[in-house]
């Protein structure tokens, strides 16, 4: 099954503004030319089976399985009419599906473009090509002109909606007129599509700026800073007793000065370390280079580990996952 993948930044003053006013993150698609029914919901608080919005969001859209067809031109010939159609024939986004000459389709294949349905026509006499949903409804008839011999695109259009309201569940009918939302389109091309919360609370394209606005947020945690971020490094190789004990031990003396980690876990045989950062430091190292700064000090410390012959890493490889912004209040 095809999917499409939209993933939201929250300027952190805004996460911390959104959270305080109790209100959470909605997603909705558009059904019939209307948004009608919350399909997400996350709330400003976490639970166990439904975590909080935070900095970085993505929500995985399943997109279903259509179906494509033709019908044939209608002639009449005295009292008589005749017109004619195929047999309709399963189809995802972004694959290739063959039309015969004898007007048979073939089993599709996942050589398209994505965004995209694609059939390639050998039936003469200029089909119209027929979009129907999963259960067999037409979405949209070709009724312009047929197709010729050739490559014919069908692109279904996906639109979300994003915005920040008073609680609701997932499922149930939006309760009032929206404002301030954010409009996310798919119609061929990319299956994938980014949008930010602004610091002034404005929607835009893309990810935020490397430079993050933090002048709204106040040391709203008890005990020091709200904000936490984590970076993940994936090993190649299960990490040994050796390793794990000189990570656990000494890798905190390889971080640049001022950007130490708070934090580190990991365990013999795992593939993983997870690393914390929170401090007296985390806002303006945050404020000044993004998140970067901190993916980059966990990867030159794990370098250093490499290098130094007894932490028994010299055949370790890694990649780093990107970091991840909590705010607690």
């Amino acid at each position: 099954m095809a999917s499409e993948t939209i993933t939201v930044y929250i300027d952190p003053a805004q996460l911390v503004a959104q959270k305080k006013n109790q209100y959470s993150l909605f997603l909705a698609k558009m059904v019939n030319r209307q948004f009608t029914v919350i399909w997400q919901s996350r709330g400003a608080i976490a639970t166990v089976n439904n975590p909080s919005y935070q900095y970085q969001n993505t929500f995985e859209i399943d997109v279903p399985s259509y179906q494509v067809n033709y019908g044939t031109v209608t002639t009449s010939s005295g009292s008589v009419t005749f017109s004619a159609a195929g047999l309709a024939q399963t189809i995802d986004i972004g694959q290739v599906v063959e039309l015969d000459s004898l007007g048979l389709f073939g089993t599709p294949s996942n050589t398209g473009t994505p965004g995209d349905i694609t059939i390639k026509n050998e039936l003469a006499a200029n089909p119209h090509a027929i979009l129907l949903d999963n259960t067999g409804n037409p979405i949209f008839v070709n009724t312009q002109s047929g197709m010729d011999i050739g490559t014919a695109t069908l692109t279904p259009v996906d639109t979300y909606q994003i915005w920040f309201d008073n609680y609701q569940e997932t499922g149930t009918i939006i309760a009032h007129q929206v404002s301030n939302a954010a409009t996310v389109t798919f119609k061929g091309g990319s299956t994938n599509q980014v949008i930010s919360y602004t610091a002034a609370g404005k929607w835009q394209n893309g990810p935020l700026a490397r430079t993050i606005d933090l002048s709204g947020v106040a040391s709203l945690a008890q005990g020091g800073d709200p904000l936490t971020i984590t970076v993940l490094a994936t090993f190649k190789y299960a990490l040994t007793v050796s390793a794990v004990t000189y990570l656990l031990s000494k890798l905190i003396e390889k971080f640049p000065p001022g950007l130490i980690a708070d934090r580190l876990e990991t365990g013999i045989g795992s593939w993983f370390l997870r690393v914390w950062f929170r401090g007296p430091h985390t806002r303006e190292i945050l404020a000044a280079f993004g998140l970067d700064k901190h993916e980059q000090a966990v990867n030159q410390a794990l370098l250093k580990a490499k290098a130094d012959p007894t932490s028994d890493m010299q055949s370790e490889t890694w990649t780093l996952s990107e970091p991840t912004l909590t705010v607690s209040y």
